[in-house]
């Protein structure tokens, strides 16, 4: 009788094992879901991937990912989401200023509990002066700082949007943030952007952040958080997390593993089809 052929499909294990992970050339990209309130109050709804928090105000949002180390020179991981703030009550150029910031941390494993202490990371901030927003390390001194966002260490300043243009408005519409670390003789090359519109202008906003060469305080090469902080000034009715992900090099441990399964699996079929 002839042997049975092997239906076993190594493109589905793969497939499988990067379930929630893809492979481009500039590095390994994760979606980011399960955010959560670290601070303030806010009812969440919407998807994992795509939720909504109402009110939208006075709130730190986090999300937790697989830990990246960045141990090479060139290692890097950078963090990018889109916020939505919806009716805002108020508006003016200044009600902004300040208000938004992201941030990449260092955090306690394992689920995200509110108010948690000791995160460690680096943040940019929103704002519409000439000298242009503020570059952050949080150190988390005192040790039971509570926000990842408060009394953080000043490091440098962003570049304003080189038409004087701000987001402002009822509905600014969406605002992207990306902020990407990178590991350069042992110290870490910090680069973002913060885009978006000017409602009342109609002209796009876009804000470049850049410290180069930094040597960290306190935030050791591994980071294992995003965060997001609306100010009280955002005044939005609710606000909205799009397109949020994680895109790092190297590749973090999950997705290594997934290669190794899928490398183990293969090995153990040719071994039977050699029996």
């Amino acid at each position: 009788m002839p042997a049975k052929r092997s239906t076993f499909n190594l493109g589905a294990v793969i497939v499988l094992g990067m379930f929630a992970w893809t492979s481009i050339a500039g590095g390994a990209v994760t979606p980011v879901t399960g955010w959560v309130v670290h601070n303030g109050t806010s009812t969440v709804g919407g998807t994992a991937a795509n939720p909504t928090f109402t009110a939208g105000d006075n709130i730190t949002l986090m999300a937790a990912f697989d830990p990246v180390v960045l141990v090479n020179d060139g290692d890097f991981i950078t963090a990018t989401t889109t916020l939505t703030m919806n009716t805002r009550s108020t508006t003016g150029v200044n009600t902004l200023n300040t208000q938004l910031r992201i941030g990449l941390f260092n955090g306690p494993a394992g689920a995200i509990v509110a108010s948690d202490t000791n995160n460690l990371g680096f943040i940019i901030e929103y704002t519409n002066v000439v000298a242009g927003g503020l570059i952050r390390e949080q150190t988390n001194s005192p040790v039971s700082q509570t926000n990842p966002f408060t009394s953080p260490t000043n490091i440098g300043n962003g570049s304003q949007d080189t038409g004087a243009d701000s987001i402002q408005g009822a509905n600014p519409g969406p605002v992207t943030f990306t902020l990407t670390l990178t590991r350069n003789a042992g110290k870490i090359d910090l680069t973002g952007l913060i885009g978006g519109t000017d409602a009342v202008s109609g002209n796009p906003y876009s804000a470049s952040y850049s410290a180069l060469g930094y040597t960290p305080v306190a935030t050791p090469f591994t980071f294992n958080r995003i965060g997001l902080l609306l100010g009280d000034g955002v005044n939005a009715a609710s606000a909205s997390l799009a397109n949020s992900s994680i895109t790092t090099v190297p590749e973090p441990a999950s997705l290594a593993s997934a290669f190794l399964a899928a490398g183990g699996v293969l090995s153990l079929r040719r071994s039977r089809r050699r029996s």
